[in-house]
């Protein structure tokens, strides 16, 4: 190959490197990023309860929860008494819940002679007369608040005892309601 033809096949090459690292630099001078962050932090759920719907919230995560405060004589039953009992449950954090109301379960000597039955009412009183006035129907959904804010569901609670109640025999009803995060 002569130099002529030699020299020309490099002016082409090097022309060509100039253009691509010219069109290199000008592909840098535009490109461009864009970004988008997000950031995720967990609710909060606590199903809490009360004995008197007003006060003492607390979590009774496990058997035997709080102790109820039956009316008078719920430690001198004969058959056929009925006794009443306020339990008020309420749900703090920021995530609403699903809501069961698990069956109660009785134990000891006098179980199959105690049948307990659920009424949700207004307010917090619980006697005879606002369980009857009370609805059987139990709610499925709890809405969250906070300490000061979250609306209670007022249970009031009856345990009648049947007509074989062993004497001097104690029997126990454990109440329990669950919540799953919506």
């Amino acid at each position: 190959m002569d130099a002529s033809r030699r020299n020309k096949i490099y002016a082409i090459l090097a022309g060509g490197l100039v253009l691509g690292v010219g069109a290199a630099v000008t592909l840098a001078a535009w490109n461009d990023s864009e970004f988008a962050t997000g950031t995720f932090t967990a609710g909060s759920f606590d199903l809490q309860g009360s004995t008197d719907g007003t006060s003492g919230w607390a979590s009774h995560d496990t058997d035997p929860g709080a102790t109820l405060d039956f009316t008078v004589d719920a430690d001198n039953l004969a058959p056929g008494d009925s006794v009443y009992a306020l339990y008020s449950i309420r749900l703090v954090g920021t995530t609403d819940g699903d809501l069961t109301n698990v069956a109660p379960t009785t134990a000891g000597a006098n179980a199959a002679n105690l049948a307990a039955e659920t009424h949700v009412i207004t307010g917090t009183v619980c006697d005879a007369t606002t369980f009857t006035a009370g609805s059987a129907t139990l709610p499925t959904t709890i809405t969250a608040g906070t300490d000061a804010t979250a609306a209670p569901i007022n249970y009031c609670l009856q345990v009648t005892a049947g007509n074989d109640l062993v004497q001097a025999a104690e029997g126990t009803v454990t109440w329990q309601w669950t919540a799953e995060s919506q």
